[in-house]
């Protein structure tokens, strides 16, 4: 067995975890540049546990609020324009996972040459950049604990991932009680993206111990939790451990990848203006209803661990049961069945599959999917 693992160098969990974004961004620098979106942070009133406790270290905060929900190549150069100006030397993001991605290619590309263009398209990462630090709001991207952004191309729509082991963050502060400003709408489909990671990397291809362990206990703590946390908001239990669940499936994300649901959701997502965790949750149960047969013992594992099973249920109908739980999840988080109702048209559906193909999300997939399986799965969705 051989395998790399990956994470930040501190993770710092739980409510009231703010508290400590001064005395740890203190330990890296004095000057920083605070990455958030347009409106959320300030609009739902936790900017202030943010500045404040950067204010309290007498720390020199410039801020950038300009991340859209899927942001592009063109932000991230605005960003780090804004960061050379003030001459930084630490990145804050403080938002969802676009933010995050943002923050993360703005600290990697910060000392380098070359337009962030270029890095896209394939040129290596070859120096670390400055260090960054993450503080999620919402549960679900994982990105904090990820040494990846996604990123969309304006020129062409292409949405794909810079990735380096640079990029990771120097740590990543989860506070849970920046969650529960979160609408319902939003809990869900952020929620359904932490369970599609936990899934996705509990059957990898690439799997292996530790991502497994971690995997498997994000998928039960979502698949018990997500309801409770986008039915009341103000559930801090519920709320906690969601978040926790999203960490634990970014961690065994970042060193597993992950499969066919965001090999399709990337192009899809790009293709229509559609958030990327409303695709993933329409598409789950498709791609697991695909790979059933080649994961049955996995998904049986899963069932039992969430107890929706007797332990002697046999692995296929436990499997099952873990599909139709996915399913019902889905139904009661008023997510859509079908990609139809959010845009998908059937004349798309060759150009969607051939942009799939090249995904490494695809590769690490345990049911190998090529260009008329991809298809299948997007008509099945009209």
């Amino acid at each position: 067995m051989l395998f790399d693992f990956l994470v930040p160098q501190r993770i710092i969990f739980g409510p009231g975890t703010t508290g400590r974004l001064g005395e740890e961004a203190g330990r890296l620098g004095r000057k920083l540049l605070l990455v958030t979106g347009r409106r959320a942070l300030e609009a739902s009133g936790m900017l202030d546990r943010i500045l404040n406790p950067l204010s309290a270290a007498q720390l020199e905060v410039t801020i950038f609020n300009e991340v859209a929900p899927e942001p592009t190549l063109e932000v991230v150069e605005a960003g780090l324009e804004k960061a050379r100006r003030a001459n930084v030397d630490l990145i804050i993001g403080v938002g969802g996972g676009s933010v995050l991605d943002v923050a993360k290619a703005v600290a990697g590309l910060y000392p380098a040459g070359g337009p962030a263009k270029e890095y896209f398209e394939g040129r290596p990462v070859e120096k670390q950049g400055i260090p960054w630090l993450a503080v999620p709001t919402t549960a679900g991207s994982g990105s904090e604990a990820t040494r990846n952004a996604v990123l969309i191309d304006p020129d062409t729509s292409r949405k794909q991932s810079i990735r380096s082991d640079y990029w990771i963050a120097a740590a990543a502060i989860v506070d849970p009680v920046l969650t529960m400003s979160m609408p319902p709408s939003l809990t869900a489909i952020t929620g359904m993206d932490a369970l599609t990671h936990a899934l996705e990397a509990y059957t990898s291809r690439w799997s292996h111990p530790l991502t497994s362990a971690l995997a498997l206990e994000a998928a039960v703590l979502l698949c018990r939790n997500l309801y409770a946390a986008y039915s009341r908001g103000s559930n801090r239990e519920a709320r906690e451990k969601v978040a926790l669940g999203s960490l634990l499936a970014g961690i065994a994300l970042n060193n597993a990848r992950l499969g066919a649901v965001h090999g399709l959701a990337h192009p899809v997502g790009a293709r229509y203006h559609i958030q990327h965790g409303l695709v993933c949750a329409i598409l789950l149960p498709y791609v697991m209803e695909y790979n059933l047969v080649f994961v049955e013992e996995k998904f049986a594992a899963i069932a039992r661990a969430l107890k929706i099973v007797p332990p002697e249920t046999s692995s296929n109908v436990a499997a099952r049961r873990l599909l139709s739980f996915v399913l019902r999840l889905r139904e009661r988080l008023n997510i859509p069945a079908k990609l139809k109702d959010v845009g998908l048209r059937p004349d798309d559906l060759s150009f969607l599959a051939e942009a799939a193909l090249p995904s490494g999300s695809l590769a690490a997939n345990p049911r190998a999917a090529g260009f008329s399986d991809l298809m299948e799965l997007l008509q099945a969705n009209l």
